[in-house]
Protein backbone atom coordinates (compact mmCIF):
# COMPACT_ATOMS: atom_id res chain seq x y z
CA UNK A 1 0.00 0.00 0.00
CA UNK A 2 1.42 3.63 -0.66
CA UNK A 3 1.13 6.47 1.43
CA UNK A 4 2.15 9.72 -0.35
CA UNK A 5 2.41 12.65 1.91
CA UNK A 6 3.69 16.23 1.19
CA UNK A 7 6.69 17.34 3.08
CA UNK A 8 7.37 20.89 4.97
CA UNK A 9 10.49 21.34 2.32
CA UNK A 10 7.65 21.34 -0.64
CA UNK A 11 8.75 18.33 -1.75
CA UNK A 12 6.53 14.98 -1.64
CA UNK A 13 7.82 11.66 -0.30
CA UNK A 14 6.20 8.20 -1.24
CA UNK A 15 6.51 5.27 0.54
CA UNK A 16 4.95 1.58 -0.44
CA UNK A 17 4.74 -1.55 2.20
CA UNK A 18 4.09 -4.74 0.82
CA UNK A 19 3.78 -7.83 3.19
CA UNK A 20 6.94 -9.71 3.70
CA UNK A 21 9.19 -7.03 2.29
CA UNK A 22 10.87 -3.86 3.90
CA UNK A 23 9.35 -0.56 2.96
CA UNK A 24 10.69 1.83 0.56
CA UNK A 25 10.28 5.01 0.45
CA UNK A 26 11.19 7.91 -1.71
CA UNK A 27 11.23 11.89 -2.04
CA UNK A 28 10.27 13.65 -5.40
CA UNK A 29 9.43 17.65 -6.28
CA UNK A 30 5.73 16.69 -7.69
CA UNK A 31 2.96 14.23 -5.61
CA UNK A 32 2.71 13.06 -9.37
CA UNK A 33 6.43 11.91 -9.88
CA UNK A 34 5.75 10.07 -6.52
CA UNK A 35 2.45 8.15 -7.22
CA UNK A 36 4.14 7.29 -10.35
CA UNK A 37 7.07 5.72 -8.56
CA UNK A 38 4.65 4.10 -6.00
CA UNK A 39 2.52 2.87 -8.47
CA UNK A 40 5.67 1.32 -10.62
CA UNK A 41 7.08 -0.31 -7.40
CA UNK A 42 4.16 -1.97 -6.65
CA UNK A 43 3.59 -3.45 -10.21
CA UNK A 44 6.47 -5.44 -10.11
CA UNK A 45 6.64 -6.18 -6.57
CA UNK A 46 3.11 -7.41 -5.70
CA UNK A 47 2.10 -10.86 -6.79
CA UNK A 48 -0.51 -10.68 -9.50
CA UNK A 49 -3.80 -13.21 -9.83
CA UNK A 50 -4.38 -11.21 -12.49
CA UNK A 51 -2.29 -8.63 -14.48
CA UNK A 52 -3.10 -5.57 -16.03
CA UNK A 53 -1.04 -4.38 -19.10
CA UNK A 54 0.36 -2.15 -16.99
CA UNK A 55 1.65 -4.50 -14.12
CA UNK A 56 2.76 -6.90 -16.83
CA UNK A 57 4.53 -3.88 -18.91
CA UNK A 58 6.45 -2.79 -15.65
CA UNK A 59 7.27 -6.06 -14.62
CA UNK A 60 8.70 -6.58 -18.75
CA UNK A 61 10.62 -3.05 -18.42
CA UNK A 62 12.26 -3.98 -14.82
CA UNK A 63 12.88 -7.33 -15.49
CA UNK A 64 14.43 -6.91 -19.09
CA UNK A 65 15.53 -3.22 -19.63
CA UNK A 66 16.56 -1.57 -16.27
CA UNK A 67 19.56 0.24 -16.72
CA UNK A 68 19.29 0.23 -20.83
CA UNK A 69 18.62 3.41 -22.60
CA UNK A 70 15.53 2.18 -23.79
CA UNK A 71 14.09 1.90 -20.03
CA UNK A 72 12.57 5.44 -19.85
CA UNK A 73 10.96 5.18 -23.26
CA UNK A 74 9.27 1.70 -22.78
CA UNK A 75 8.22 3.32 -19.53
CA UNK A 76 5.75 5.86 -21.20
CA UNK A 77 4.86 3.45 -23.38
CA UNK A 78 3.17 1.09 -20.81
CA UNK A 79 1.44 4.46 -19.84
CA UNK A 80 -0.06 5.04 -22.78
CA UNK A 81 -1.20 1.75 -23.59
CA UNK A 82 -2.39 1.42 -20.30
CA UNK A 83 -4.74 4.01 -20.81
CA UNK A 84 -6.34 2.62 -23.48
CA UNK A 85 -6.49 -0.80 -22.09
CA UNK A 86 -7.36 -0.82 -18.57
CA UNK A 87 -8.64 -4.57 -18.48
CA UNK A 88 -7.02 -7.84 -17.22
CA UNK A 89 -4.72 -8.74 -20.30
CA UNK A 90 -7.53 -11.99 -20.62
CA UNK A 91 -9.51 -9.60 -21.87
CA UNK A 92 -7.79 -7.94 -24.37
CA UNK A 93 -8.88 -9.49 -27.66
CA UNK A 94 -7.61 -8.73 -31.11
CA UNK A 95 -10.73 -6.66 -32.57
CA UNK A 96 -9.68 -4.12 -29.47
CA UNK A 97 -6.21 -4.01 -30.51
CA UNK A 98 -7.43 -3.62 -34.10
CA UNK A 99 -9.27 -0.72 -32.81
CA UNK A 100 -6.89 0.87 -31.12
CA UNK A 101 -4.64 0.77 -34.10
CA UNK A 102 -7.05 2.59 -36.37
CA UNK A 103 -8.03 5.40 -33.43
CA UNK A 104 -4.14 5.83 -33.43
CA UNK A 105 -3.40 6.21 -36.85
CA UNK A 106 -5.73 9.32 -36.76
CA UNK A 107 -3.74 11.20 -34.51
CA UNK A 108 0.13 9.85 -34.56
CA UNK A 109 2.19 8.74 -37.40
CA UNK A 110 2.05 4.97 -38.35
CA UNK A 111 5.66 4.38 -37.23
CA UNK A 112 4.62 5.65 -33.59
CA UNK A 113 2.12 2.87 -33.51
CA UNK A 114 4.16 0.48 -34.94
CA UNK A 115 6.28 0.71 -32.17
CA UNK A 116 3.32 0.98 -29.43
CA UNK A 117 1.93 -2.30 -31.16
CA UNK A 118 5.26 -4.08 -31.29
CA UNK A 119 6.03 -2.92 -27.39
CA UNK A 120 2.38 -4.85 -26.60
CA UNK A 121 3.72 -8.30 -28.46
CA UNK A 122 7.08 -8.31 -26.67
CA UNK A 123 4.68 -8.05 -23.05
CA UNK A 124 2.46 -10.73 -24.07
CA UNK A 125 5.07 -12.80 -25.21
CA UNK A 126 6.98 -11.75 -21.79
CA UNK A 127 3.93 -12.73 -19.89
CA UNK A 128 3.41 -16.17 -22.22
CA UNK A 129 7.60 -17.34 -22.14
CA UNK A 130 8.28 -15.48 -19.00
CA UNK A 131 5.92 -15.79 -16.85
CA UNK A 132 4.33 -18.59 -17.98
CA UNK A 133 0.77 -17.22 -18.45
CA UNK A 134 -1.14 -19.49 -20.63
CA UNK A 135 -2.64 -16.30 -22.68
CA UNK A 136 -3.14 -15.80 -26.55
CA UNK A 137 -1.11 -12.56 -28.04
CA UNK A 138 -3.54 -10.57 -29.82
CA UNK A 139 -1.42 -8.41 -31.59
CA UNK A 140 -0.13 -11.26 -33.40
CA UNK A 141 -3.25 -11.06 -35.38
CA UNK A 142 -2.79 -7.30 -36.61
CA UNK A 143 -1.39 -6.39 -39.43
CA UNK A 144 1.16 -3.51 -37.89
CA UNK A 145 1.56 -0.15 -39.94
CA UNK A 146 4.54 0.26 -42.00
CA UNK A 147 7.62 1.90 -40.69
CA UNK A 148 8.32 4.95 -42.09
CA UNK A 149 11.46 4.75 -44.29
CA UNK A 150 14.97 5.23 -42.92
CA UNK A 151 16.42 8.99 -43.52
CA UNK A 152 19.53 8.41 -45.76
CA UNK A 153 20.32 12.11 -44.59
CA UNK A 154 24.01 12.61 -44.63
CA UNK A 155 25.09 15.79 -42.58
CA UNK A 156 27.98 17.63 -44.44
CA UNK A 157 30.93 19.47 -42.51
CA UNK A 158 29.29 22.63 -42.97
CA UNK A 159 26.20 21.37 -41.67
CA UNK A 160 27.90 20.48 -38.56
CA UNK A 161 30.31 23.54 -38.03
CA UNK A 162 26.84 25.44 -38.17
CA UNK A 163 25.26 23.28 -35.83
CA UNK A 164 28.10 22.95 -33.31
CA UNK A 165 28.10 27.38 -33.17
CA UNK A 166 24.56 27.13 -31.76
CA UNK A 167 25.34 24.83 -28.98
CA UNK A 168 26.83 24.91 -25.77
CA UNK A 169 30.40 23.81 -24.85
CA UNK A 170 28.87 20.60 -23.34
CA UNK A 171 26.58 19.73 -25.53
CA UNK A 172 29.00 20.51 -29.03
CA UNK A 173 30.89 18.03 -27.06
CA UNK A 174 28.18 15.32 -27.35
CA UNK A 175 26.91 16.67 -30.80
CA UNK A 176 30.50 15.92 -32.76
CA UNK A 177 31.37 13.04 -30.69
CA UNK A 178 28.57 11.61 -32.17
CA UNK A 179 29.83 12.39 -35.97
CA UNK A 180 32.89 11.24 -34.90
CA UNK A 181 32.34 7.66 -33.25
CA UNK A 182 28.77 6.92 -34.83
CA UNK A 183 27.66 6.11 -31.03
CA UNK A 184 23.97 6.62 -30.35
CA UNK A 185 22.94 9.41 -27.67
CA UNK A 186 22.42 6.97 -24.86
CA UNK A 187 26.14 5.40 -25.35
CA UNK A 188 27.65 8.28 -25.37
CA UNK A 189 25.85 9.85 -21.89
CA UNK A 190 26.58 6.52 -19.98
CA UNK A 191 30.73 7.12 -20.85
CA UNK A 192 32.60 7.90 -17.37
CA UNK A 193 36.39 7.93 -17.17
CA UNK A 194 36.88 4.68 -16.42
CA UNK A 195 35.15 3.63 -20.14
CA UNK A 196 38.33 5.93 -21.47
CA UNK A 197 41.30 3.69 -22.73
CA UNK A 198 42.55 7.35 -24.90
CA UNK A 199 46.44 6.13 -25.35
CA UNK A 200 44.89 2.68 -27.22
CA UNK A 201 42.31 4.75 -29.17
CA UNK A 202 39.26 2.70 -27.38
CA UNK A 203 36.24 3.54 -25.48
CA UNK A 204 33.97 1.19 -23.78
CA UNK A 205 30.64 1.17 -24.32
CA UNK A 206 28.81 -0.40 -21.34
CA UNK A 207 25.15 -2.13 -21.71
CA UNK A 208 24.37 -0.47 -24.87
CA UNK A 209 21.43 -1.20 -27.42
CA UNK A 210 23.10 -4.36 -28.53
CA UNK A 211 25.27 -5.40 -25.42
CA UNK A 212 29.18 -4.27 -24.59
CA UNK A 213 31.49 -3.62 -26.66
CA UNK A 214 34.86 -1.69 -27.69
CA UNK A 215 34.58 1.44 -29.91
CA UNK A 216 37.35 2.82 -32.17
CA UNK A 217 38.14 6.34 -31.74
CA UNK A 218 39.67 8.61 -34.41
CA UNK A 219 42.34 11.45 -33.36
CA UNK A 220 39.53 13.96 -33.21
CA UNK A 221 37.67 11.80 -30.74
CA UNK A 222 40.28 11.29 -28.41
CA UNK A 223 40.86 15.05 -28.24
CA UNK A 224 37.04 15.26 -27.32
CA UNK A 225 37.32 12.99 -24.93
CA UNK A 226 40.28 14.36 -23.22
CA UNK A 227 38.31 17.38 -22.75
CA UNK A 228 35.17 15.95 -21.67
CA UNK A 229 37.61 14.11 -18.60
CA UNK A 230 39.01 17.05 -18.26
CA UNK A 231 35.98 18.45 -16.98
CA UNK A 232 34.80 15.40 -15.18
CA UNK A 233 37.27 15.38 -12.98
CA UNK A 234 36.93 19.15 -12.36
CA UNK A 235 33.35 18.05 -10.88
CA UNK A 236 33.54 15.56 -8.58
CA UNK A 237 29.90 15.57 -7.72
CA UNK A 238 29.10 14.05 -11.10
CA UNK A 239 31.29 10.78 -9.73
CA UNK A 240 33.05 10.21 -12.75
CA UNK A 241 30.61 10.39 -15.58
CA UNK A 242 31.59 12.66 -18.30
CA UNK A 243 28.41 13.93 -19.02
CA UNK A 244 25.27 14.38 -16.84
CA UNK A 245 22.65 15.69 -18.98
CA UNK A 246 19.39 13.71 -20.22
CA UNK A 247 18.76 12.46 -23.38
CA UNK A 248 16.14 14.30 -23.82
CA UNK A 249 17.91 18.00 -23.23
CA UNK A 250 20.16 16.66 -25.94
CA UNK A 251 17.92 16.50 -28.33
CA UNK A 252 15.73 19.10 -27.62
CA UNK A 253 19.69 21.25 -27.49
CA UNK A 254 20.56 19.83 -31.14
CA UNK A 255 16.74 20.97 -32.46
CA UNK A 256 17.38 24.64 -31.10
CA UNK A 257 20.54 24.75 -32.77
CA UNK A 258 19.08 23.40 -35.68
CA UNK A 259 16.55 26.11 -36.00
CA UNK A 260 19.37 28.83 -35.36
CA UNK A 261 21.20 27.63 -37.86
CA UNK A 262 18.92 27.78 -40.36
CA UNK A 263 19.59 23.97 -41.38
CA UNK A 264 16.56 21.92 -42.03
CA UNK A 265 14.48 19.26 -40.54
CA UNK A 266 16.65 16.40 -41.89
CA UNK A 267 19.90 17.19 -39.33
CA UNK A 268 19.32 15.45 -36.24
CA UNK A 269 21.24 13.99 -33.51
CA UNK A 270 21.06 10.37 -34.78
CA UNK A 271 21.97 11.30 -38.47
CA UNK A 272 25.20 12.32 -37.27
CA UNK A 273 26.01 8.36 -35.96
CA UNK A 274 23.92 7.51 -39.70
CA UNK A 275 27.20 10.20 -41.36
CA UNK A 276 29.89 8.44 -40.04
CA UNK A 277 29.11 5.05 -40.12
CA UNK A 278 28.16 5.93 -43.91
CA UNK A 279 31.34 7.50 -44.31
CA UNK A 280 33.43 4.95 -43.12
CA UNK A 281 31.62 2.12 -45.34
CA UNK A 282 32.54 4.97 -48.19
CA UNK A 283 36.35 4.14 -47.29
CA UNK A 284 35.86 0.59 -48.57
CA UNK A 285 35.61 -1.00 -45.27
CA UNK A 286 34.07 -4.92 -45.25
CA UNK A 287 30.63 -4.93 -43.44
CA UNK A 288 32.38 -6.80 -40.62
CA UNK A 289 34.74 -3.68 -39.84
CA UNK A 290 31.82 -1.28 -40.35
CA UNK A 291 29.72 -3.58 -37.74
CA UNK A 292 32.77 -2.56 -35.36
CA UNK A 293 32.34 1.43 -35.48
CA UNK A 294 28.11 1.23 -35.45
CA UNK A 295 27.88 -1.30 -32.98
CA UNK A 296 25.11 -3.60 -35.20
CA UNK A 297 25.10 -7.43 -34.66
CA UNK A 298 22.85 -7.93 -38.49
CA UNK A 299 24.91 -6.96 -41.76
CA UNK A 300 20.91 -6.25 -42.91
CA UNK A 301 21.27 -2.67 -40.42
CA UNK A 302 24.55 -1.87 -41.69
CA UNK A 303 23.15 -2.26 -45.27
CA UNK A 304 20.06 -0.10 -44.34
CA UNK A 305 22.85 3.19 -42.90
CA UNK A 306 25.38 2.64 -45.51
CA UNK A 307 23.85 4.41 -48.86
CA UNK A 308 26.73 3.97 -50.98
CA UNK A 309 26.29 4.57 -55.09
CA UNK A 310 29.00 3.72 -58.25
CA UNK A 311 31.18 7.04 -57.50
CA UNK A 312 31.56 5.98 -53.82
CA UNK A 313 33.60 2.88 -55.03
CA UNK A 314 35.48 3.97 -58.25
CA UNK A 315 38.63 4.19 -55.85
CA UNK A 316 38.26 0.21 -54.88
CA UNK A 317 37.62 -1.17 -58.47
CA UNK A 318 41.00 0.09 -59.95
Amino acid sequence: MANIRSLPSGNWNAQVRLKGKPAQSKTFPTQALAQAWADQLEAVTKEHQTHTLYTLGMTYCETLLKGKGSYDHAIKIVAQLYAAFPQSIHDITPQLVNDFKLKRLQTVKPATCRIQLAFMSRFFRFAKRGLLIDIHNPVSDIALPKPDKSSDKVISAGELRQLLNKLSPTMALIVELAYETAMRRSEILKLTTHCLHLDERIADVIDGKNGTRSVPLTIRAVELLKEAQRLALADRANKGRLFTVTPHSVSQAVRLARNKAGLDNSVRLHQLRHTRITNVAKKGFNNAQIMIVSGHRDTRSVARYSHLNAKDVLHLID
